[in-house]
């Protein structure tokens, strides 16, 4: 009787600890089998607690990062329509009174761009989307996507060159893969010089389809192939660039969701992305 209330109290001493926020180690200084067990499972509960915690401190740090971060990017269009609403309204020449609301407008465009953006961040990072893989050619989701920067690409006299073998399949959701390969192909644009040409290519091995878009403007600086797809970063060579560092980031959240994958190849000059995805 003695025996079993010892082991209670041992029992009791160890869920105290863990009420109180310690971690407990498994201890092998118990002989009896089921002791031994009991003090067991308490120790893995422990581990499985402490692991909770830091996982929740760190999607609470994350989340206020974001939130920081969005502040961030938000301040300064939001500052710049309060200056030139201002300005707008104390101007008395029509020319000026037109350029205002020309820059209003452009500044209104990129706090649309912005708020879409971090609709489709949210949606993305908490798997709200649903990607539907259907098997069918990428070369009408590809000349959608070039289709759609056309404008920006005519406007720069960038040519873009597309190479694709005939009936190449794929399982992919012609929407969402072609929002990735539109973010691509804006961001190579927007880093690339005028008069120059941006090559889009798609291959096949027996893994994978791989698809291609290579430019030779800005490019990346050595060590930052990975980080271009972090939220928000901007290379160290973009600085007085436009823009807000999502694009290639959304472009890798939609590929992983198409069980692919993203790689980054410095060029001289320029940036080669690469989007793998898995063979049918």
């Amino acid at each position: 009787m003695f025996h079993r209330r010892k082991e209670m109290q041992d029992v009791s001493f160890l869920l105290e600890r863990l009420l109180n926020g310690e971690e407990l180690e498994f201890s092998l200084e118990y002989k009896d089998e089921l002791s031994s067990k009991i003090h067991y499972q308490l120790a893995r509960l422990s581990e499985k607690i402490s692991g909770n915690e830091k996982k929740l401190q760190k999607e609470r740090d994350e989340i206020r990062e974001l939130i920081a971060e969005i502040a961030h990017q938000m301040r300064n269009p939001l500052a710049n329509m309060e200056s030139y609403l201002e300005l707008l309204q104390a101007a008395e020449d029509k020319t000026e009174r037109q350029a205002y609301l020309e820059i209003l407008r452009s500044t209104q465009s990129q706090m649309h761009f912005l708020t879409e953006s971090f609709i489709k961040m949210a949606r993305l990072e908490n798997r709200l989307i649903q990607i539907r893989r259907d098997s069918a050619a990428l070369s009408e989701t590809i000349l959608k996507s070039i289709l759609q920067v056309k404008n920006a690409a005519d406007a720069k006299n960038i040519f873009i060159e597309y190479t694709v073998a005939e009936g190449v399949q794929a399982l992919h959701d012609a929407n969402w893969l072609g929002e990735a390969i539109f973010n691509v192909l804006e961001n190579s644009i927007k880093y690339s010089p005028c008069d120059s040409v941006i090559w889009v290519s798609v291959s096949q091995n027996e893994m994978y389809t791989r698809i291609s878009v290579t430019d030779s403007g800005t490019g990346i600086c050595e060590g930052e192939e990975a980080l271009i797809f972090q939220r928000f970063y901007r290379g160290k060579e973009t600085h007085g660039q436009p823009g807000f560092g999502l694009g290639l980031y959304l472009c890798r959240e939609i590929v992983l969701l198409h069980r692919g994958f993203v790689k980054a190849k410095r060029k001289e000059p320029g940036l080669e992305i690469a989007i793998f995805l898995p063979r049918m």
